[in-house]
């Protein structure tokens, strides 16, 4: 899971990589970000292979894409933002210290974005518009999403908010607009009620991290609402001699938890058991949750929580 931080010059982004990484990165080219994974530090990870006493454990790792800010009068590079794009999420990241204005900078740094959109989608459709009276190219569906695309880029929203069809999204996610992607901030300081407030004016979900402070015993709290603020949830298995977490987008579905184990296992999915974290540390195996009637066994489309313990039964 890659996460571009994108935030204006001294928001703190690099002293955030750094204090989760245990030591210094820093990005120096704009052009050039630097890249830098971090296990999630994860308790209900030790606490199952407590139980199964498993050969090896592995936590789940987030890598950060971290660009050098530009300062706010400038705004970001066109090819910045492309990079950005190819990152499965991408936090805004606004400081709250040194007299500076976090909110105003967090309505900068999304309105950029927002705007950028909004001026591309209007020159693309117009090209297709003059191909079309040329033409060059028969008019259909896509001009159409392309007029509900400007629409919600004028009242301010993201492309993402916009419901429609996986077709039309797949034709939307090849233009390169980066309010396709999903957006959180990360607020680096400490907790203040007006940030908040305008993250929840522009729906975007947000954590914090005072940088400046980091104190490793925050490692778990910051990690849990991290995940909530990115839309992530973890799931575990017990697998021979390894026992694992794993992330996945909210609402995924077991399917897609076995895709990411393996797309083999994807393929020759049968069914899912599942158990929930709290019951298999309570009871202590599959077999005791199974008699206790705790064990659910899904389908393709039975949806993943948080915490979820999943055995997948696949023909490969």
């Amino acid at each position: 899971m890659k996460i571009a931080l994108l935030g204006y010059s001294g928001s703190g982004k690099t002293t955030i990589v750094s204090a989760l990484a245990g030591k210094r990165h820093e990005s120096f080219d704009p052009l050039k970000p630097v890249l830098v994974s971090v296990k999630i530090h994860d308790s209900r990870l030790k606490a199952i292979a407590d139980i199964v006493k498993p050969q090896k454990t592995t936590e789940p790792e987030i890598t950060f894409v971290d660009f050098k800010g530009p300062q706010k009068s400038t705004g970001f590079d066109e090819k910045v933002i492309e990079l950005a794009i190819l990152q499965d999420k991408i936090a805004l990241v606004v400081p709250f210290y040194d007299e500076r204005n976090s909110v105003d900078e967090l309505g900068s740094l999304y309105l950029e974005m927002v705007y950028r959109d909004q001026e591309r989608v209007k020159n693309i459709l117009e090209k297709r518009k003059q191909e079309i009276l040329h033409g060059k190219r028969k008019k259909g569906w896509e001009e159409e999403i392309l007029e509900k695309c400007i629409n919600v880029l004028e009242q301010e929203k993201l492309i993402l908010d916009l419901e429609t069809e996986t077709q039309k999204r797949v034709f939307l996610g090849s233009l390169g607009l980066i309010t396709t992607k999903r957006f959180f901030v990360i607020v680096n300081g400490k907790p203040d009620k007006e940030v908040e407030q305008a993250c929840q004016a522009y729906g975007l979900r947000f954590c914090y991290i005072d940088a400046q402070n980091f104190d490793k015993t925050q490692l778990e709290f910051f990690w849990n609402e991290f995940l909530k603020a990115a839309g992530l949830v973890r799931f575990y298995t017990i697998v021979g001699k390894e026992t694992r977490a794993w992330l996945l987008p909210e609402g995924s579905t077991v399917l897609d938890a076995a895709a990411t184990i393996h797309t083999d296992i994807a393929a020759g999915f049968v069914r899912a058991d599942v158990v929930k974290y709290v019951d298999f540390v309570s009871l202590g195996s599959f077999s005791a949750c199974r008699e206790k009637g705790l064990l659910k066994s899904e389908s393709k489309t039975g949806i993943v929580n948080d915490g979820d313990i999943i055995h997948i039964h696949s023909t490969r």
